[in-house]
């Protein structure tokens, strides 16, 4: 199979992964009720912020990769044992930092201490499962990555129920969990760095200056990723806080318009070797935004399809009657998290071919997304509506900004000018 097919078959299998991950929240639901199940959600939600650490190692490593000879092993490539050794010291330093903090987020979150260890040690380990996802990354084994993606959600899943059975609660999600991201990075260091010494020397030495571009390229990927996460909870937050007794209804509509988001992170997790090893081709870039264009518009006739006829009938058997309100919201949301892909495109195109100028877009986004949801809020559609109108104006500036940097340059003759401010 070459590659070209296996990078095709990512999207799809993704997908299907998260399908099984749609489960697992469910599953979650069935087994931990009341208070137990607003700890398990306070604590999800916190790795969710926690995981941006993971996520930009993930990133960089699948830029620094896809740039060099993907047919060396890790610790060969120029800044290789870097690339080894960054994500151990970013994990001592998480645990420090975590508990530093603990006694703070244990009176925040209102849980007791296991649980809060227990997601401690999730993190760590993500952190160290997300190198071996960005070398495969790198290096476009996209099929190795679904299966180590696969290996993760599918142990969590028959280990929650397991521990569920045997009567542990809150404990059997967060075992699950980080029973599943062990089995993960297993399967990630013998599929990507397997056999490597972290502490062999290499004869690598690394310029002064590159200290600079690579803590450049990690602070790009960690704002992307706190962008993301910041984008895909704080509508939720707002609704719990304005309108408590609906936000189980909008909970409900929000995953399934999240779906819209997976999808298309899937696909844009398919070009990322690519865009980090073509990005300064600006033909190539070109041609990759054209296909991803193509893309959206077909996933634009399934957001339609699906949030019109699919999604509302679904609600009743997958969460039951009592959550039929969600209907309403479903429609915009959909939309809204088509949107928020394009922008989402655009951001990791920015990110891997160095222009830091889209920073200042996701900040003003992200201010105006703030103030509309102060001055608009008589109802959750209110939300939904600041949010379409906010990631409509931000696709709008990403396709003109990519219009003008690939094709306007030329036809002014002035093909070498960079934008790299």
């Amino acid at each position: 199979m070459t590659n070209r097919l296996r990078t095709l078959m990512f999207p799809l299998f993704n997908v299907l992964l998260n399908g099984f991950n749609f489960f697992f929240h469910i599953a979650a639901s069935w087994y931990l009720t009341g208070q137990a199940y607003g700890q398990a959600n306070a604590l999800l939600a916190l790795f969710a912020l926690l995981s941006v650490l993971g996520l930009s190692i993930q990133l960089l490593t699948a830029k620094l990769v896809s740039k060099g000879d993907r047919k060396l092993p890790l610790r060969s490539l120029p800044l290789g044992s870097l690339l080894l050794k960054a994500p151990l010291l970013l994990t001592v330093l998480a645990m420090v930092i975590l508990l530093a903090f603990h006694p703070l987020l244990r009176s925040l979150l209102g849980v007791e201490s296991g649980p809060l260890f227990m997601l401690y040690g999730l993190v760590e380990l993500h952190i160290l499962v997300s190198s071996c996802r960005g070398d495969l990354q790198g290096r476009e084994r996209m099929l190795a990555l679904n299966v180590n993606y696969y290996l993760e959600v599918l142990g969590k899943l028959s280990l929650f129920f397991i521990l569920a059975a045997s009567g542990l609660k809150l404990e059997a999600l967060l075992l699950a969990s980080c029973g599943g991201m062990l089995l993960s990075l297993l399967h990630g260091w013998a599929v990507s760095v397997r056999g490597l010494s972290l502490l062999g020397r290499t004869g690598e030495r690394i310029p002064s200056g590159l200290w600079k571009s690579l803590g450049q390229d990690f602070t790009d990927s960690l704002i992307t990723n706190l962008f993301i996460l910041f984008c895909i909870s704080i509508d939720m937050l707002y609704v719990q806080h304005y309108f408590p007794e609906q936000a189980s209804g909008y909970a409900i509509a929000l995953k399934y318009s999240q779906l819209v988001y997976y999808v298309s992170y899937s696909l844009i997790a398919a070009f990322i070797p690519k865009l980090g090893a073509q990005g300064h081709d600006r033909q190539a870039l070109g041609k990759l935004v054209a296909v991803y264009a193509g893309l959206m518009a077909v996933a634009a006739i399934c957001v339609y399809v699906g949030t019109t006829f699919v999604f509302p009938p679904s609600i009743p058997v997958l969460f039951g009657s009592s959550y039929q309100s969600a209907e309403a919201y479903i429609p915009l949301g959909g939309w809204v998290y088509w949107l928020f892909s394009i922008v989402l495109f655009f951001v990791h195109v920015h990110v891997l071919v160095g222009r830091r100028k889209f920073m200042f877009g996701l900040l003003a986004g992200a201010a105006t997304l703030l103030a509309a949801f102060h001055i608009a809020h008589q109802n959750p559609s209110d939300f939904l509506l600041s949010e379409l109108i906010v990631y409509g104006a931000m696709s709008l500036y990403f396709v003109v900004d990519a219009y003008v940097y690939l094709f306007k340059i030329k036809i002014r003759g002035d093909s070498t000018r960079e934008y790299n401010t």
